[in-house]
């Protein structure tokens, strides 16, 4: 016959401390086997609810956690030599990267303000970069891309479309130090094609041109410019015409 075992009516000793060991509530410091230290709430052993969490590399975030990633809105800094903390980034976050709107500081002195998405700039956003240089308008994953204006540091600006990081499209470029106004199609941060204009306050500029641009005066110059396209492309097939008679 099998040998009867009475059922246990006890829990056992490493049941009982595996489930004290399990993080809930709050917990006034936390340290990791990299000796990393949080500080905060828990929810089934997880970072949940508010807390800042340390780094052994001097990383510091303060804010929202959600299941163990940094979500909600929270700041993130780095420790000097000093002993004192840089900002990094302060804004939304979402499941451990920036998304929704932040800023953003850099090492080289660059500021961004505005909309990101899984960790890159994304959306309408403002850069200030070290060099005095703006630009305000959309990104797409981190790059220039859509309406936008870039300023220089000597007051010129263009405004028009980016694709890339890149002029891309139909555009404007304000020369303010001469007062004139460039409008025509970039390719690759470079204009293939444009028409200049006085702007009205080019005679305030610093270096104003010595005579303005003048108007239009031709009449019916479309259709004197269509005939003088005819009349080339007569002649260049004459001269074709005659190149193919000498070969033959």
């Amino acid at each position: 016959m099998p040998f009867y075992r009475k059922p246990r009516n006890f829990t056992p000793l490493c049941m009982i401390s595996e489930k004290k060991s399990i993080k809930n509530n709050v917990h006034h410091s936390i340290f990791t086997s990299r000796f990393d230290k949080f500080v905060g709430d828990w929810r089934n052993d997880l970072k949940h609810g508010k807390g800042f969490f340390l780094t052994i590399g001097g990383k510091l975030y303060e804010g929202d956690w959600y299941n163990g990633f940094r979500h909600g809105n929270g700041t993130l800094s780095n420790r000097l030599s000093n002993g004192t903390f840089c900002l990094e980034y302060r804004g939304d976050w979402v499941k451990g990267k920036p998304e929704g709107v932040g800023w953003r500081y850099y090492k080289n002195g660059d500021v961004y303000f505005g909309f990101w998405k899984k960790g890159y700039r994304h959306g309408y956003g403002k850069m200030w970069y070290s060099d005095g240089t703006l630009y305000v308008g959309y990104w797409h994953m981190g790059v220039k891309e859509g309406l936008g204006m870039f300023v220089q540091v000597n007051g010129n600006r263009y405004e028009g479309n980016w694709k890339n990081d890149k002029k891309n499209g139909l555009g404007r470029f304000y020369h303010m130090s001469t007062g004139q106004l460039q409008e025509g199609c970039w390719l690759d941060n470079l204009c293939v094609k444009s028409k200049m204009l006085d702007i009205n306050v080019r005679q305030f500029c610093i270096r104003p041109t010595e005579y303005p641009i003048p108007p239009e005066t031709l009449q019916n110059s479309r259709e004197i410019l269509e005939e003088s396209k005819l009349w080339l492309s007569q002649i260049l097939g004459d001269i074709d015409k005659k190149l193919k008679n000498c070969i033959d």
